[in-house]
């Protein structure tokens, strides 16, 4: 997506201006990613894609300024911001949990940089990967992991913190 960077920044600013086309070259080039994102967060397509579509909408109907240096980031966080808010407002109204327990976690790679990620997660302890995938992969807050696990708050962190330096070690060997 880097080599987009300008391209998603460009059409950004352009829908910020109400140019249609720029909001359809937007969806075209971006929708697919967004809902892989989205969907490694919700775990249902159907949720997926409509959070999708109302994350598309609120970028149409919105007049604020676009990150210029991040558009790609800004627009994964956003769509991820959305499905971690599904997945709250389902939690406060006691629906189905979209979030698997902590022992069918399992991260779900599909790119050959994905499969080194891969690896290198199922090197950790089952405890800090699971916490890292409950946090990046799920959208969950330290909070929400301490209560999914039944682990202090400290623990959970530590295991995170840890877990993300062992990653980052086995990534760059």
């Amino acid at each position: 997506m880097n080599t987009d960077k300008h391209k998603i920044g460009l059409l950004l600013s352009q829908v910020a201006l109400r140019d249609q086309a720029a909001f359809e070259a937007l969806y075209q080039l971006t929708s697919t990613r967004l809902f892989n994102v989205i969907l490694g967060v919700v775990k249902d397509e159907h949720v997926a894609a409509d959070i999708l579509q109302e994350g598309f909408v609120k970028l149409w109907h919105n007049n604020q300024q676009y990150p210029v240096n991040h558009p790609w980031a800004w627009l994964c966080q956003s769509m991820r911001n959305l499905a971690i808010d599904e997945i709250r407002k389902r939690n406060n109204r006691g629906e189905e949990q979209l979030v698997k327990p902590p022992e069918e976690v399992a991260l779900e790679v599909t790119s050959d940089s994905g499969a080194n990620l891969s690896y290198c997660l199922n090197s950790l302890a089952e405890e800090k990967r699971n916490a890292i995938i409950l946090a990046y992969q799920h959208g969950m807050s330290h909070q929400e992991i301490v209560h999914h696990v039944s682990t202090p708050l400290g623990t959970v962190k530590s295991w995170i913190r840890r877990g993300l330096q062992e990653l980052k070690r086995c990534l760059t060997h």
